[in-house]
């Protein structure tokens, strides 16, 4: 960046191009802008504004920016099919209400199902069969996490680091687990020069390197004191162990781990999607019974970093409850119509599926409606047939397609317990 704002400084002047095209145009920088704006050639400014992931780093929209004489949309994504852009679609639609943005191509995809039946990814070593298999994360701390995780199931599985595992940050780890040390128990040096020098009585140790990092907002260094503190006496053990299940090329790896930021612009055949983005905390028809949830308080970037994670994916995507929260609010419960005669069990209708609902099928009904079984990244949801008032809850007036309204308001409603994300959880306890 210093050698950018000294070319910046120099005023260069790019006359010998009749054209120049600015990729990733909604985080260019300022210096960028100021270096090409200028220039007398034409200027062709490409981007994606719901990918624009690093206004931390102080970068701006040139889309929005920069008056233009022509503009194209691209809506068309040769990457993957019709039910990853849906995924991609309603995220927009839902958290940026942003409408008729994104066509998948005619190939096929997978969100739930066969794809992930055979295998939870999270407890195995190896991956689905199905090509490259990635799995991505909000922040470096759950990327450490998730390669902690693989590891214990499997401690021969192989991994690979976006960006390189000599870039993740795991000697500086290892540092600041020596600098939590007394000083008369360190077995092994600190590397990092930084580090060292809080080694000094004067500045404080390891609190006074916690306080640094708090003060200076160093978001890195403060995410590896959260993973120090977190595993604190497996430290020198799982950073021995990350090294030596690690694969520098992707295609050798059992698993790719690695952050949005790394991750963008590249593609893998399956993406496992994290639990650590931006939170809906319940599906929509519980939402009104949270009074503290309001989904203009997440950054427009926070949803850009959840919308880029999804759109990785080429032929598989698995989602968290996050982002089945979320489609919730397009109203996409993921319920299919059966004949309810083909849902008894030796004559006897079901039990409504809906945990803590008693309620039995309608078998004077002709059609019921089923939710799809799902499997998450750490859980799985058997689906199955819902009674009469639970699909009312869920969908509304679309519920009477089995039976006159008169017929669904009758039946008792089930409340379920919310299993709330922590937050939440504790602002409710407040109440």
């Amino acid at each position: 960046m210093g050698y950018l704002k000294l070319w910046q400084l120099q005023r260069p002047c790019l006359d010998q191009y009749d054209v120049i095209f600015i990729d990733e145009a909604q985080d260019c920088t300022p210096a960028i802008m100021d270096i090409m704006l200028p220039q007398r050639c034409g200027k062709v400014l490409v981007g994606d504004p719901h990918q624009q992931i690093y206004l931390f780093r102080g970068a701006v929209n040139a889309l929005h920016l920069v008056e233009h004489t022509h503009l194209f949309y691209l809506t068309q994504s040769f990457r993957f099919g019709s039910e990853i852009a849906y995924i991609g679609a309603t995220i927009l639609q839902v958290c940026k209400k942003v409408t008729n943005i994104l066509v998948g191509g005619k190939q096929d995809g997978v969100i739930q199902g066969k794809a992930v039946d055979s295998l939870h990814p999270m407890t195995s070593g190896s991956s689905l069969g199905q090509g490259k298999l990635a799995v991505l994360s909000r922040c470096n701390v759950t990327v450490f996490d998730q390669a902690v995780r693989l590891t214990d199931a499997n401690p021969r599985c192989r991994l690979h680091i976006v960006g390189g595992v000599d870039n993740f940050g795991l000697d500086r780890i290892m540092d600041i687990w020596v600098l939590m040390q007394p000083e008369n128990s360190r077995s092994r040096g600190i590397r990092d020069q930084f580090i060292r020098r809080f080694t000094k009585e004067s500045l404080g140790g390891y609190m006074g390197l916690k306080l640094y990092a708090t003060k200076t907002e160093d978001r890195e260094l403060e995410a590896k004191f959260t993973v120090v503190e977190k595993y604190n006496s497996r430290i020198p053990e799982l950073v021995d162990r990350i090294y030596s299940c690690t694969e520098r090329e992707a295609q050798h790896a059992d698993f790719i781990l690695g952050t949005v930021h790394k991750s963008k612009g590249l593609e893998f055949d399956t993406v496992i999607v994290t639990d650590d983005f931006a939170k809906v905390p319940c599906a929509a028809h519980d939402l009104p019974r949270i009074s503290s949830y309001s989904g203009g308080d997440v950054q427009e970037d926070e949803w850009n970093l959840l919308y880029v994670a999804v759109t990785r994916a080429k032929n598989s995507l698995v989602i968290t409850k996050n982002i089945s929260n979320v489609l919730t609010l397009a109203g996409e419960y993921f319920l299919r119509t059966e004949l309810t005669q083909a849902l008894l069990t030796e004559g006897q209708p079901p039990v409504c599926s809906v945990r803590e609902c008693q309620n039995h099928i309608t078998t004077d009904w002709p059609l019921a409606m089923c939710k799809l079984p799902f499997k998450y990244i750490d859980s799985w949801d058997n689906g199955g047939p819902m009674c009469g008032a639970c699909v009312l809850q869920r969908v509304g007036p679309t519920a009477s397609l089995l039976a006159p309204p008169g017929s669904l308001q009758v039946l008792p409603v089930t409340l379920q317990r919310l299993e709330l994300p922590i937050n939440h959880a504790l602002l409710m306890a407040l109440f």
